[in-house]
């Protein structure tokens, strides 16, 4: 890490994101220039890294940007960066990597502010980031006298945002080869947040369900990626950065092979966050090593590459602070400012079983839950447990352990990484749950359901009463039998364990001219440990639907073989027609079947 005399932490406000600007106001700077080696070492076209957002990705493209750019001044010469690179690691790499400074036209852009509301403000907003990165190399363009007139007007066409959508999509195919018709060199693309317009569409589109754009947006996006990446001779490598992975969109479609560095990969070191050994460097410097305690429970805590990681930019407006001799008030949420949390109110605040898991993990319980390490934004409408694995490449989780439950799949044990993002999620909370309406049990509308064999409804009122008033301790069938009996009361005449013909039906309710037949049948939390020892492969909601169906199965070989619908409709004489039910529970769980006459 160099420094000088004069190294200081700028105000909050102007946190640099220029690697340029941070070193030419000799700021204090982490070196994690490193990357740029292990990059190299890699020998891929293209590189995809995600972490959450803050934690310095756009710093690291910027420094990319400076090491591996040629650019030209105003009289024509090379403009040598080297100076910005003085005692930083990357300097003692050796002539392998060394060689590349300085070697590449650097296209430049940012999807952070591509988004509108709508999928022509979207188209809008991209030709602006396209805009954005052809000003850095206009100079270079125009001077160089290799375009022809219809290539140049084109090329004014991106400055001036009048670029068709078409012409948008083929940006960074038609940008390398004039790059390369100008300077004879391969380009270095780097592409910043390119999930933004997704995450956003998404959100969108969970407000808005009869006016989607998402696939609109992702084609789009994935046109324009695909086309500046899939086998092009022009392109020396890209990195595209984001929060998430998503393959499933069809985002990354053609390219070969990409490197995929996210938050559950083991690379050689740390290059995002800081170490504990950084932080204590960075304290020392400024005398504030005596804070280390308390900085540590509140930003610590995230654990990537196989070691505990700070939160960067909590981190440094904290200490900024306490520079500034804020005093304690300093150590706060700096990283809740940064973004929304539409996406997780949207998930969380509609499904009761998730808002129940994060209790659980509120009170410091950590939660296996599958790992989708190329998470689908799709996959949060139509996945209950997706939402974990966002909330991991977020930030807001971070995992412990991650282990193989098949051939195919993984799981992680994931809890809250830090103080900051307990404070963070409290908050949340407070806010998703507050006007929430939570759906409350509704007895005549159950029984309705029974005798208009809506399975659906009957199963829907049934978890919500199970979610309402509950425990999971309450397991065992003679419980499920009694409560059922219970609710049944409110409109019907009950009979429990009454013989009929060749048997007892659990439950008998006769409601005017027609007569429900219930058999309860119940897996206990002994039976379900059982078998996760024996099935280690199947994940536990894939092994509660399986051992459930072993049970309603159970259930309707007893109901047909002693023929309690024909003996129910003999021996009651106020029901003409008898319907007959196998409900399983487990936990707060049922699932049931209507059982036909055998």
């Amino acid at each position: 890490m160099a420094m000088t005399t004069h190294q200081r932490l700028l105000p909050f406000a102007e946190i640099p994101e220029s690697f340029k600007g941070l070193k030419d106001d000799g700021i204090y700077y982490v070196d994690k220039t490193g990357f740029i080696p292990y990059l190299i070492s890699q020998r891929r076209r293209i590189c995809v890294f995600t972490r959450p957002r803050r934690f310095g990705k756009t710093l690291m493209l910027r420094m990319l940007q400076t090491f591996f750019e040629y650019a030209l001044d105003d009289e024509g010469n090379p403009i040598d960066n080297r100076h910005y690179f003085e005692g930083l690691e990357v300097m003692s790499a050796g002539d392998d990597v060394l060689k590349h400074m300085g070697q590449y036209p650097v296209i430049s852009l940012s999807f952070k502010d591509v988004w509108g509301g709508t999928y022509e403000k979207v188209v809008e907003q991209m030709r602006g980031a396209v805009c954005n990165a052809c000003i850095p190399l206009e100079a270079m363009i125009k001077k160089s006298g290799a375009l022809c007139p219809n290539q140049l007007g084109k090329f004014q066409s991106y400055l001036d945002r009048t670029a068709t959508e078409a012409e948008l999509r083929q940006f960074l195919s038609v940008m390398m080869e004039w790059l390369n018709k100008v300077t004879k060199r391969q380009t270095v693309v780097l592409l910043d947040e390119y999930d933004v317009p997704l995450q956003k569409a998404v959100i969108h589109d969970m407000k808005n369900p009869d006016s989607p754009i998402f696939d609109d947006v992702v084609t789009l996006v994935g046109c324009f990626i695909s086309a500046g990446f899939k086998s092009n001779d022009n392109l020396a490598f890209g990195i595209i950065s984001g929060c998430m992975r998503v393959a499933k969109e069809s985002v990354f479609t053609g390219m070969n092979n990409p490197g995929v560095i996210t938050v559950t990969s083991i690379i050689p070191d740390e290059y995002w966050g800081f170490t504990q050994k950084e932080v204590e460097k960075m304290l020392d410097y400024y005398n504030l090593s005596s804070e280390m305690e308390g900085l540590k429970h509140w930003y610590d805590g995230y654990y990537y590459s196989n070691r505990e990681v700070y939160n960067p930019w909590s981190l440094l407006n904290a200490i900024r602070g306490l520079v500034n001799g804020e005093g304690q008030s300093a150590i706060q949420s700096y990283w809740a400012r940064t973004s929304s949390n539409d996406i997780i109110d949207n998930v969380i605040t509609n499904d009761p079983d998730q808002r129940n898991t994060l209790a659980r993990i509120m009170d410091g319980d950590p939660i296996w839950a599958p790992l989708y390490c190329d998470l689908s934004y799709r996959d949060l409408n139509v996945k209950s447990d997706a939402i974990w694995s966002f909330l991991l490449y977020t930030g807001y989780l971070k995992s412990i352990e991650i282990r193989q439950t098949n051939l195919y799949n993984l799981e992680a044990l994931m809890t809250i990484p830090n103080i900051e993002i307990r404070s963070v999620m409290n908050q949340a909370m407070q806010h998703w749950w507050k006007d929430i309406k939570i759906p409350s049990f509704d007895a005549h509308r159950f029984i309705n359901s029974l005798l208009t064999q809506n399975i659906k409804v009957a199963e829907r009122e049934l978890r919500v009463l199970l979610n309402e008033s509950t425990s999971v301790f309450d397991y065992n069938e003679a419980f499920y039998h009694g409560m059922l009996v219970g609710l049944l009361k409110t409109g019907a005449i009950v009979r429990s364990n009454d013989e009929y013909g060749e048997g007892r039906p659990d439950i008998v309710a006769i409601v005017g001219d027609a007569a429900i037949i219930i058999e309860v049948k119940c897996v206990t939390p002994k039976a379900l440990d059982q078998a996760k020892k024996s099935h280690r492969d199947v994940d536990e909601v894939d092994l509660v639907d399986m051992l459930c169906q072993s049970k309603i199965e159970e259930a309707t070989r007893q109901i047909q073989s002693r023929k309690y619908q024909r003996s129910v409709s003999f021996h009651e004489p106020l029901a003409s027609d008898a319907t007959a039910y196998a409900i399983c529970f487990c936990k707060k769980w049922c699932t049931m079947v209507e059982v036909k006459n055998s």
